[in-house]
């Protein structure tokens, strides 16, 4: 029965597996190969109840925390909660039945989705380049210089008030454009942004109080004279740990753990598209750590050292190497899925698809590696190199060494259930037996594991209470979207298709191999409505009261990401 249920779910998805892969291929033709983005949102805070529901997933689930947020995602944060979540140096924050989507983050873009409530954001920096924009079902409002902002969209759906503590913002809808400069409340009482009326900013609030002191919070930050600012999560780092300057690795931190603890222990792992299996940690600071930088063995206990701090660090879902990864055969019994974190300058290469552009990306933004230390390592394992379809990370069989493989306790495993269904390391620990750790190839790509809906985290207790049509609501939005990614099942049955590996879908990619080349058209999707294809922000102008004017008829591509820096001794392209 179950055999030909089986039969009967493939061949009713057959059809989507095969347009995924269509996509895929005529995707991979476009830009070859596509690389992911090189950052992720990520809820660092979450009070009461707030609920997430993956890309691409019908179902909501209540693993938020430390989970990085990517195009596609819904989070909801319900009746008498809040929640906070970072983009690199940005904050946003969210209050009580308030409801946002990711319509985008890549390398220069972070697009969000208002469908209801309380929003407000502090945006540290943008660079000429960089986009920041938030669509609302009246309105755009496209960020254009740093400063603090707070949204406010009503039960009905309108773009209801806009605040603006510091900075100024452009405010377009599908007629007119408006500028809301410091200090301006701009209220919105009809459906025009001409018809908005400007008021001074208001006493503060609760929220405004709890946003204050999360400001100040940061604000008092001692890791941000180590860490990028670039890095999302670093801020979490000083309540939990200190900085140690260590003559090997120069800063390191230390962190507050108990005895025997070890890096990718405590916390479970998801599969998050495009990247695939990626490390979602318990502790309250597990997310810098375990996605940046490197772990090191420091005087007997285990520290983090942080990429150059001049870099804007490349994202990677779990910085760690690999034990084993064949998959049973003729009926045995799968063994563990084993694991230890990656030391100093170690190389990952990943088990997605990427070009050697990302290759060398997320390594030196990450590492203090050198062009030889990487060069060196591609010659000795010459099995990533695919070059054909791409980089893929199941090197290792060269001899390369890995420090931290041989530290004690440093290598965790868990059962292939417990992997493939977001269950707690911790508690599903399985023990992997010496001569097996001995002759085990060892590499930095992920095993090639297809995910279960198990995958995607555990079930919210209830079920989020926000209205289904928040969700469906027309919003404006300056500049088009990516794809909406395609529904889970179809995912996760293209990964089997393709070996248990990741497929690289066209509406997540940040394409660095593709700049310069012409970007293409989003296709048609439900939630949006662009003021004009392909309209861009205008450049920021002096503060003052808001002045409408006519949306502007013609238009320019979307820029691609800015290229991630790199050292001057960056590996040669041949590499």
């Amino acid at each position: 029965m179950f055999r030909r249920n089986r039969r009967f779910v493939m061949a009713r998805l057959a059809p989507w597996v095969a347009c995924i892969a269509l996509a895929a291929a005529a995707g991979a033709r476009a830009d070859e190969p596509a690389d992911p983005p090189g950052r992720v949102a990520r809820v660092n805070l979450a009070v009461g109840a707030v609920s997430l529901q993956p890309a691409g997933a019908e179902s909501w689930v209540s693993d938020v925390l430390n989970r990085p947020l990517t195009n596609g995602d819904k989070l909801w944060v319900d009746q008498g909660s809040r929640a906070e979540l970072h983009i690199g140096s940005a904050a946003v924050r969210l209050g009580e039945e308030t409801g946002i989507s990711v319509l985008n983050v890549d390398d220069r873009t972070v697009q969000l989705k208002l469908s209801a409530g309380t929003l407000q954001i502090r945006v540290r920096g943008l660079d000429p380049e960089q986009t920041f924009e938030i669509a609302t079902p009246t309105a755009s409002v496209a960020v254009l210089r740093p400063g603090d902002y707070r949204l406010e969209v009503a039960d009905s759906g309108f773009l209801a008030r806009l605040a603006v503590a510091q900075g100024q913002v452009a405010v377009t809808d599908q007629g007119h454009e408006a500028t809301v400069g410091a200090g301006q409340l701009a209220e919105f009482t009809g459906t025009s942004v001409a018809d908005a009326e400007i008021r001074a900013l208001p006493p503060d609030d609760a929220f405004d109080q709890w946003v204050a002191d999360r400001d100040r919070r940061e604000d008092l930050s001692v890791a941000s004279q180590y860490v990028s600012p670039a890095v999302t999560g670093a801020e979490d780092l000083d309540d939990y740990g200190t900085w140690e300057i260590a003559d090997d690795y120069g800063p390191v931190w230390m962190p507050a753990v108990a005895s025997g603890w070890a890096p990718y222990r405590n916390g479970h792992w998801g599969w998050i598209a495009p990247w695939g299996w990626t490390w979602i940690d318990d502790a309250p600071w597990g997310f810098a750590p375990f996605h940046y930088g490197r772990w090191v063995f420091f005087r007997g206990n285990w520290g983090w050292a942080p990429g150059p701090r001049r870099y804007a660090p490349v994202y990677a879902p779990a910085l760690v190497g690999w034990v084993g990864g064949a998959p049973a055969a003729g009926g045995v019994r799968a063994p563990p899925v084993g694991w230890f974190p990656l030391g100093w300058n170690e190389v990952y290469v990943p088990a997605y698809r990427v070009s050697n552009d990302y290759v060398r990306s997320v390594n030196v933004t990450n590492t203090h590696a050198t062009s030889a230390v990487i060069n060196n390592y591609i010659s000795n394992n010459l099995t990533i190199i695919d070059r054909d379809h791409g980089r893929h990370g199941v090197g290792g069989s060269g001899g390369q060494h890995y420090a931290n493989f041989t530290v004690p306790g440093a290598v965790t495993a868990t059962s292939r259930t417990a992997f493939t269904t977001a269950q707690p390391v911790a508690s599903h620990l399985a023990r992997l037996p010496q001569e097996t750790l001995a002759g085990a190839p060892l590499g930095t790509g992920a095993p090639a594991i297809a995910p279960t809906t198990g995958s995607l985290g555990r079930p919210a207790a209830t079920i989020p209470r926000a209205a289904p049509q928040i969700w469906t609501r027309p919003v404006i939005a300056r500049t088009p979207p990516p794809p909406p990614p395609p529904s889970f099942e179809a995912q996760r049955y293209a990964v089997a298709a393709n070996g248990g590996l990741p497929v690289a879908f066209r509406g997540f990619a940040s394409a660095p191999a593709a700049r310069g080349a012409t970007p293409q058209p989003s296709r048609a999707r439900a939630d949006v409505v662009q003021v004009s294809p392909g309209s861009t922000p205008p450049r920021a102008r002096g503060d003052r009261p808001v002045a409408s004017r006519t949306a502007p008829a013609s238009v320019t591509p979307p820029q691609q990401p800015a290229p991630r820096p790199v050292p001057d001794s960056r590996l040669p392209a041949q590499a």
